[in-house]
């Protein structure tokens, strides 16, 4: 079995589906958390690849992209959590690119505004467009595996990072985000609900 070593920052982000997927699939690793110097630090050193972060390190080798990692992952350790059936495997891939590229990028101007009118005027803004167009996208790929995954009826890596946002979500975790812009795309707090109770995933996070 490789030695794996996960770098993020002390926080769920873009990493805890990573680290989630990765016990579900019995992989050992190493839970690097970095604070902001020790991220600038590493980033200035050169040994962040793109300067970015969650990077997994296999026997020494450096890999980052959030998504590429994940399908690491699923590949390394518990296959059901990456569709074996092409169109299956694409809606989950869709999925993810959706969140952690599409809605990640509209996102991550508020998470550094620190007037907060000018933060809800954003988040208010992102609530009413590419956060609504990327949660009806995704609502509909789950319509269309019928099932209550985005892949079917197994879980996927995208319904880890589905579950998890909807999981900020309702607990306020992102300002002028709530419940309420949920409302529309109910297949998406019913993914959320089936992912966290699923008994992998609760022991994964015990």
């Amino acid at each position: 079995m490789p030695t794996l070593r996960l770098t993020y920052f002390n926080a769920a982000g873009r990493a805890e589906p990573i680290r989630l997927a990765l016990r579900i699939g019995g992989l050992p690793f190493e839970d690097v958390r970095l604070d902001f110097p020790s991220f600038g630090a590493a980033k200035a050193s050169g040994a962040l690849p793109l300067g970015a972060v969650p990077m997994l390190e296999i026997d020494g080798q450096k890999i980052v992209q959030t998504a590429a990692i994940l399908r690491y992952a699923a590949h390394a350790g518990d296959r059901t959590l990456y569709p074996t059936e092409p169109l299956a495997a694409l809606r989950v891939d869709s999925a993810l690119d959706s969140l952690n590229d599409t809605l990640s990028h509209a996102l991550i101007p508020s998470l550094f505004e620190r007037d907060q009118a000018k933060k809800l005027a954003m988040r208010a803004e992102l609530a009413a467009g590419v956060m609504a167009r990327v949660f009806a996208y995704v609502d509909g790929l789950i319509a269309a595996g019928g099932g209550v995954f985005v892949g079917g009826d197994a879980l996927s890596i995208a319904d880890l990072v589905i579950a998890l946002q909807v999981e900020q979500i309702r607990h306020g975790h992102l300002d002028g985000i709530t419940l309420e812009h949920l409302a529309a795309t109910p297949r998406l707090i019913a993914l959320a609900d089936a992912v966290l109770a699923d008994p992998r995933v609760v022991a994964a996070r015990a």
